[in-house]
């Protein structure tokens, strides 16, 4: 799979924004700057500040350049940031992980799970199904559905550790992209199973589907959350008019 240069672009610039070497309210170098630092391409500099853009990070001012806007002292810590993963999650918040593989299987999608998920009626997905713990409480369940051709190899194992350990690591899939909707829905009998609710009568669900750099859907995961537990950080961004 081709070294997708934006993305480690996009990585190292967040990084350098969170650790404070790009502050609140600076300027980043301009992109002939930045071309000649990352040794790559302006369209690969301009998709990496676009997706900083879209993660809150920075906003182009024109004729000025790209100003960092993520302030530190309002960002919210118990969030996921971006597309974290939940063991990235855990040793940010200094809490002990862990995961419980409930089902591991491949199926071939039919037109209910079609729908449900987006991908292609006739697809081989893996089907996943984890139970999440944090300091020995469990607080969430990923119901996960990956593109078999893409994300070929999946055990019980590797999905215990991690999945984008693996995606990224093993495989060299780049992650690009999650298109998410969240909402608030009452709670099933089986998150009652397998979510500690402590008297809550609902969860948070986050619906995602999770491209790679080519543009390829290679996930659909439905998230259900203890309350009082996740939040997560979001950018809205209005259009010009």
């Amino acid at each position: 799979m081709p070294k997708a240069v934006f993305m480690d672009i996009y990585h190292d610039l967040r990084e350098n924004i969170e650790d404070g070497t790009y502050g609140y309210q600076s300027f980043l170098p301009s992109e002939a700057e930045l071309t000649q630092l990352f040794n790559c391409s302006r369209s690969s500099i301009r998709r990496a500040l676009g997706m900083l853009a879209q993660d809150g990070y920075v906003q182009a001012q024109q004729g000025k350049g790209v100003r960092v806007i993520r302030n530190p002292t309002i960002t919210n810590p118990a969030g996921y940031n971006g597309l974290e993963t939940f063991n990235e999650l855990a040793r940010r918040r200094g809490f002990v992980g862990g995961t419980q593989v409930l089902v591991c299987e491949e199926l071939t999608a039919g037109d209910a799970l079609a729908a449900q998920t987006g991908f292609e009626v006739g697809s081989r997905l893996a089907h996943i199904l984890r139970a999440r713990t944090a300091d020995g409480r469990a607080i969430s369940t990923d119901e996960s559905y990956y593109l078999a051709s893409e994300v070929p190899g999946l055990t019980p194992e590797i999905v215990k550790k991690s999945v984008y350990e693996y995606l990224e690591g093993v495989l060299g899939i780049k992650i690009a992209t999650s298109r998410r909707i969240i909402t608030i829905e009452a709670a099933t009998e089986a998150d009652e199973r397998n979510i500690d609710l402590d008297g809550f009568n609902a969860v948070g669900v986050m619906r995602s589907h999770t491209f790679d750099a080519d543009g390829i859907m290679i996930e659909y995961t439905e998230s259900r959350q203890r309350p009082g537990f996740f939040s997560y950080n979001e950018t809205a961004v209005r259009p010009v008019r």
